[in-house]
């Protein structure tokens, strides 16, 4: 997952079993990965700004649990939302997420990551990863 070009290949040809109206990038590590979604998908693109660690490596945790960090007022009534992030270690910042798309009026949401714990995902979280957006 450290070259650009794999990760745009794999998403490219990974086929999401779940039919989604619109996709929501985690913002920051997801905005990448969900932006070539949307293109690939032609489906229209929301961020949710959302933070649990830092940016350090291995990264350390700068909150006790997720924090909303911007606003999120898209309506999403009767939306299936695909969930995007590029790492999920513990699952909380994507079941925070979830529960915000919810509120908002999400029929169903499914997460897809590059690494970690998601609905879908490319590869099992197994370390540290570097990303070619973070640096």
């Amino acid at each position: 997952m450290e070259d650009f070009h794999s990760i745009f290949y794999s998403l490219k040809e990974f086929k999401i079993p779940f039919n989604f109206d619109i996709i929501v990038g985690i913002a920051r590590g997801g905005i990448i990965p969900s932006s070539i979604l949307s293109f690939i998908y032609e489906k229209e693109l929301f961020l949710l700004w959302l933070n649990l660690y830092g940016e350090g490596m291995p990264p350390e945790r700068v909150h006790d649990k997720p924090k909303l960090m911007r606003p999120f007022d898209h309506d999403l009534s009767g939306k299936r939302v695909l969930l995007v992030d590029d790492l999920s270690r513990s699952g909380e910042t994507i079941e925070f997420a979830k529960k915000i798309l919810k509120e908002k009026g999400a029929s169903e949401i499914k997460s897809l990551v590059l690494v970690g714990k998601g609905d879908y995902f490319l590869q099992e979280f197994k370390g540290c990863v570097n990303f070619p957006w973070k640096f």
